[in-house]
């Protein structure tokens, strides 16, 4: 008795292994996206977690400003990180137990988060590029109107004052930037703030954060006259010097800190976003032949 196979029959045995191979292949590196994504979304997470609650991080530039907006960023990096770690873990174990409808849910859900991490990756970067401009003029809104104004009342005045204060202290500035010659610095707050024109400061023409913690602080402070700023008013090129008093703007300090925060923000939502479109690939192409 012999058996005859037929050239027709090799190929449908040769058409059923390569479709085999291909989707063996397909499944063995759809686990391995999986893991990367999962450890590139709990290093996005953590990096929100950092450009949030850094020292200097987003949330309190939001605190100097008053202006949430800065830290919505490090917020999408959060939530975005946080619910790819979950999703990634769904998706595995579909592709484990081979379930197509806990794929199908993964991959739905994936799709969207991919979109909200490129969306943070972006803004990180929009952020960088407008951030000299839209940074100075909010600064200088935030001393000009709510700065020491009625912080007893207001919530929010008042921890705008507070974050400035914390900041003037630590980087040795004052004022929104700009350099000791300069109306935007260490001036703006007798130029231009309601906490001076409003009787708010008792006389002061800068706040104590703004001086050597050391220093006569009612010197420092223009609350007695001399030659020296603040009690004379800028540019101080032919004046005397005052070494206790913090001259340079804030900005000019946290420059660096800020753009920073952006550019990590922006590289680890975007990486973190290919990863995930690959692995949508590769998930469609499982979850086509399961």
């Amino acid at each position: 008795m012999s058996f005859h196979t037929s050239e027709d029959d090799l190929g449908v045995l040769r058409e059923k292994h390569h479709r085999l191979t291909v989707k063996s292949v397909a499944r063995y590196a759809l686990v391995f996206m999986l893991v990367a994504v999962m450890v590139a979304s709990l290093t996005t997470f953590v990096v929100g977690i950092f450009t949030l609650e850094a020292e200097y991080g987003s949330r309190v530039v939001s605190g100097l400003l008053g202006e949430g907006m800065y830290q919505v960023d490090s917020l999408m990096m959060l939530s975005a990180g946080a619910g790819a770690i979950l999703v990634s873990t769904l998706g595995l174990c579909g592709v484990l137990c081979k379930n197509k409808c806990m794929l199908g849910l993964h991959l739905g859900i994936l799709a969207f988060l991919s979109i909200t991490l490129l969306v943070a990756g972006v803004l990180g970067y929009i952020f960088i590029s407008e951030l000299e401009d839209t940074a100075k003029k909010s600064m200088i809104e935030a001393i000009t109107y709510k700065y020491g104004v009625n912080t007893e009342k207001n919530k929010k005045h008042s921890s705008i004052t507070s974050s400035w204060d914390n900041v003037q202290r630590s980087f040795e500035c004052c004022g929104p930037y700009g350099d000791e010659n300069s109306t935007t610095s260490w001036y703006a707050y007798r130029d231009s703030s309601y906490w001076y024109k409003d009787k708010f400061s008792n006389g002061s023409l800068v706040p104590k954060s703004c001086c050597e913690p050391s220093s006569d602080m009612e010197r420092c402070q223009g609350l007695i006259p001399s030659n020296a700023p603040p009690s004379q008013q800028p540019p101080v090129l032919n004046k005397p010097v005052n070494y206790t008093l913090y001259t340079t703007g804030c900005y000019d300090k946290l420059e660096e800190y800020i753009k920073q925060n952006g550019i990590i923000i922006g590289t680890a939502a975007i990486v973190t976003a290919v990863f995930m479109i690959v692995e949508m690939i590769l998930g469609i192409i499982v979850h086509r032949s399961t």
